[in-house]
C-alpha cells in the first residue's frame, strides 16, 4: 500500500506522509479508516518504527490523521477536503510553472492550451470514458 524509495533524496518520513496523502487523495484512504500501527508499517516499508511515528506524528499536526490512545491511528474526519484543497494547490503551482515556462518562448495562450489539450490525449493516466469537450 505504502511504497518509499531508499535512494531518493526525499526523507523517508515524508515519503511515508505523501504516500498517505495520496492514498486519502485517490479515495484508497477513507475518513474514519485505521491506519496500520506504527510497528506494522514500519515492518512492511522495512524502516525503524521512529521513521514511521514521525510521519504520523507530523500527519497529526497537520490534522490529516487523529490518533486515540490504544486504538491507533485514523483517517481524520476533515483530511479529505484537505489534501484535495492542498493537491489543488500543488498541482495549480505545478500549472503555473509551465505556463509561465512557456511564456517566457512568447507562446500564445491558444498554443499553451493546444499543449495541455494534447498532453490530456496521451499518457498513462488517461482517464477511460471521461468528459471530452
Amino acid at each position: 500500500m505504502i511504497r518509499v524509495d531508499a535512494t531518493s533524496f526525499v526523507p523517508i518520513y515524508e515519503q511515508i506522509k505523501q504516500e498517505i496523502v495520496r492514498l486519502v487523495a485517490t479515495g484508497r484512504l477513507k475518513v474514519g479508516e485505521p491506519l496500520p500501527s506504527i510497528r506494522d508499517m514500519a515492518a512492511a516499508v522495512i524502516v525503524n518504527p521512529n521513521t514511521v511515528a514521525r510521519a504520523y506524528r507530523e500527519l497529526e499536526q497537520d490534522g490529516l490523521i487523529a490518533t486515540q490512545k490504544g486504538r491507533g491511528s485514523f483517517i481524520a474526519e476533515r483530511a479529505r477536503t484537505d489534501v484535495e484543497r492542498e493537491l489543488r494547490g500543488h498541482l495549480g503551482r505545478i500549472i503555473d510553472g509551465a505556463i509561465a515556462e512557456a511564456r517566457k518562448y512568447d507562446l500564445a495562450d491558444e498554443a499553451i492550451r493546444g499543449l495541455f489539450e494534447d498532453r490530456l490525449g496521451k499518457g498513462p493516466e488517461r482517464k477511460r470514458g471521461g468528459r471530452h469537450e
